[in-house]
């Protein structure tokens, strides 16, 4: 792809559908999209937000002793000792790792063109022209100098250790939790840092374990290597999952809400000619866009609510129906109980 190239200075680019048939084809092709985000794309990310659970998962891990040769998800305790000790990555910490996560960071430069809100890492070096919508939208031009901090080098490693008369195998799929922190400022255009857990430390390891051997077990019984305890482990999950959760449900409200507003992006489409009208054309335009988009919000917010009350339905679908036929069953015993004459 040919790199982006602002207008010249002083000069006005505008970009959009120019013909009214190009611009009411890609309005209803924009219709069956939003469509799409609505019904399908909406419920499965909030579905997915609605099932962050490896909180309760690893509550289920049964507590063992690590010499008891336990079966089934369970978690023990222990100090971890590798089967081939290792350099913490090229000895950036003293000692052996058990488990480390490394990356440098190189600070990169790159001259181009953009237009729109100026942010911290871009510095001017040049203004250019404006780049203006189809409805006199116009966005500053300019010619910057961006950095960034980019991965150039990294490498993580989990090493297959022992715990009491447990072995950890192919423990790469684990969840860390409690890693140690290095890093380091190398100069002004380089950093490191690296997770890490010192080989010999007291650890946490839950997974699915067939008595002598503990391995990752898949979503209902992960394999898990952290430096806390029980309760510090399942906090940190416990956190984890609100936070994805909270992600994804925002998420989901972001792409209903495009979602409408691309249903109605014919109507927008309306507004925006009769946003050409000499003088009143630009507050009418004005304000059937701002309709629009409140239009699409509260509609958005609906939705929402909707879809969470049907997903946490059908995902609590057995404990209703067992809270319905209690209920039914004591209204029951109740209507009996009460036809029943009492004996004198």
């Amino acid at each position: 792809m040919a790199p982006f190239t602002a207008p010249s200075a002083g000069t006005i680019r505008r970009i959009g559908p120019t013909n009214p048939i190009t611009a009411i084809f890609q309005s209803i092709v924009g219709v069956f999209v939003g469509i799409i985000f609505v019904l399908f794309l909406a419920t499965a990310i909030l579905w997915y937000a609605e099932s962050q659970n490896s909180a309760k998962v690893f509550s289920h891990s049964k507590q063992v002793d690590p010499t008891s040769g336990a079966s089934g998800y369970i978690r023990t305790m222990g100090v971890a000792s590798a089967d081939s000790p290792a350099l913490c990555y090229q000895s950036k910490v003293d000692g052996n790792c058990l488990y480390y996560s490394y990356k440098l960071e190189q600070l990169q430069y790159e001259v181009k063109d953009y237009c729109g809100q100026l942010s911290s890492n871009q510095q001017v070096i040049a203004q250019k022209g404006q780049e203006c919508d189809s409805n006199n939208n116009c966005k500053q031009c300019y010619t910057v100098n961006e950095s960034n901090w980019n991965v150039v080098s990294s490498q993580r490693k989990v090493l297959p250790f022992s715990i009491g008369s447990f072995k950890v195998s192919y423990p790469d799929n684990a969840r860390i939790v409690g890693a140690s922190l290095y890093s380091k400022q190398i100069d002004t255009t380089h950093r490191e840092s690296m997770d890490y857990i010192k080989d010999a430390s007291n650890v946490l390891v839950a997974g699915s374990s067939d008595g002598q051997i503990i391995s990752d077990g898949g979503s209902k019984k992960f394999l898990v290597l952290s430096t806390k305890d029980y309760q510090g482990t399942y906090d940190t999950f416990k956190t984890n999952d609100r936070v994805i959760a909270w992600v994804l449900r925002l998420l989901t409200f972001f792409v209903l809400f495009l979602g409408y507003s691309m249903i109605f992006g014919p109507i927008s489409l309306m507004v925006g000619f009769v946003g050409r009208i000499p003088i009143i054309g630009r507050f009418i335009g004005g304000a059937g866009k701002a309709i629009i988009a409140f239009v699409s919000l509260v509609l958005a917010l609906v939705h929402f609510i909707i879809l969470w009350i049907l997903i946490m339905i059908i995902k609590n679908i057995v404990v209703i129906i067992i809270v319905i036929a209690l209920v039914l069953a004591g209204f029951w015993f109740y209507s009996k109980y009460k036809k029943t004459p009492s004996k004198k």
